[in-house]
C-alpha cells in the first residue's frame, strides 16, 4: 500500500485537553517538525487554561493593549503562524499537521480543504457554514475575526472560524480558533476595535446554532465532519516521547520566553 494511501485512510486523533499557552504553541510545532521526519497526520484539538491573546507571528505587540490583557488576568503569546490576534476563551482550538502531499501544495487549496471539513462538521451541529465569496479586508484591523479570508468560514456572512497556517518543506500545519461564545467586549478592549465591527463581522458557534452546545458536542460533530469529508478513519493516540520532549523543549527554549513573544 502507497505512503499517501495509508494517511489518506487512517489519521491520529489527539485530544489533549486543557493546557497553558506556551505548551499548546509548542505542542502543535512539535507535531508539524516531526512530521518531516516520520510522516503523519494528526487532527488535535484543544483548550486554554486561562483566557488567552494569541498574536500573530509577523504581528506587533504595539497592535493589541497588553496592558488590559494583564489587568484583566489573561495571558498571551506569539504563534508561530500568521494572521492577526485572537482571543482564546470560551472556544475550542483545532490543529491539523500532515504532509503536503495529501492537502495540497498551495496554502489555498489546503486551507479550502481543511475548511470544508470543518463545515461539513458544522453542518452536522446544525449550523450551515460557507467559504467567504469575497474577502473583506480591514487593513488597520488587529483582530483575526474582523475580517474572513476567502478560504475561511462564515454564517451568514460573519466569520466563526479563524485559521492560520505554519509550513516546512514538507509539512503543514493548521491550527484555529472555534469560539463557542464571543466576549465582545474583551476584544473591543484589546484589539482596539469598536465592538460594533466585530458584531457585523464575527459570530460564534452558540449565535449561529440558537443555543450553547457542549465541547464535546462540538468536537464530536468536528470529528465525523473530518471522517466523512476526508473519507478517513480517526484513531487515538497521544503523544509520542519524542513529541513530548520537544513539545517540553520548545515550550522552555522559546514559547514561555520574552525573546519569542516580544518579537516584534
Amino acid at each position: 500500500m502507497s505512503f499517501a494511501k495509508v494517511f489518506i485512510m487512517r489519521w491520529r486523533l489527539l485530544e489533549s485537553g486543557t493546557q497553558n499557552a506556551a505548551i499548546n504553541m509548542a505542542t502543535d510545532e512539535a507535531l508539524l517538525l516531526l512530521c518531516d521526519e516520520k510522516p503523519h497526520i494528526t487532527l488535535r484539538f484543544y483548550q486554554w487554561t486561562r483566557p488567552t491573546l494569541s498574536l500573530g507571528y509577523f504581528q506587533s505587540v504595539h497592535d493589541v493593549d497588553l496592558e488590559e490583557c494583564a489587568r484583566r488576568g489573561f495571558a498571551w503569546i506569539r504563534r508561530p503562524t500568521g494572521g492577526r490576534a485572537v482571543l482564546h476563551d470560551r472556544e475550542l482550538t483545532y490543529s491539523v499537521v500532515g504532509p503536503l502531499e495529501i492537502f495540497g501544495e498551495s496554502v489555498s487549496r489546503s486551507h479550502e480543504k481543511i475548511s470544508l471539513a470543518l463545515a461539513r462538521g458544522l453542518h452536522k451541529l446544525g449550523i450551515r457554514a460557507e467559504l467567504i465569496p469575497r474577502p473583506r479586508l480591514l487593513k488597520d484591523a488587529a483582530a483575526c475575526f474582523a475580517a474572513p479570508a476567502s478560504v475561511e468560514l462564515t454564517v451568514q456572512g460573519k466569520k466563526i472560524i479563524g485559521s492560520a497556517q505554519m509550513r516546512t518543506k514538507r509539512s503543514l500545519l493548521q491550527h484555529g480558533s472555534i469560539p463557542i461564545t464571543l466576549d465582545v467586549e474583551a476584544l473591543e478592549a484589546l484589539m482596539k476595535l469598536p465592538a460594533f465591527v466585530l458584531r457585523r463581522t464575527a459570530t460564534s458557534v452558540s449565535e449561529a446554532l440558537g443555543r450553547e452546545p457542549s465541547i464535546e458536542e462540538l468536537k464530536r460533530a468536528l470529528i465525523e465532519g473530518f471522517q466523512e469529508f476526508f473519507g478517513i478513519d480517526l484513531i487515538c493516540r497521544d503523544l509520542a516521547p519524542l513529541e513530548q520532549e520537544l513539545a517540553h523543549r520548545l515550550t522552555a527554549e522559546k514559547y514561555a520566553t520574552p525573546q519569542w513573544n516580544r518579537l516584534r
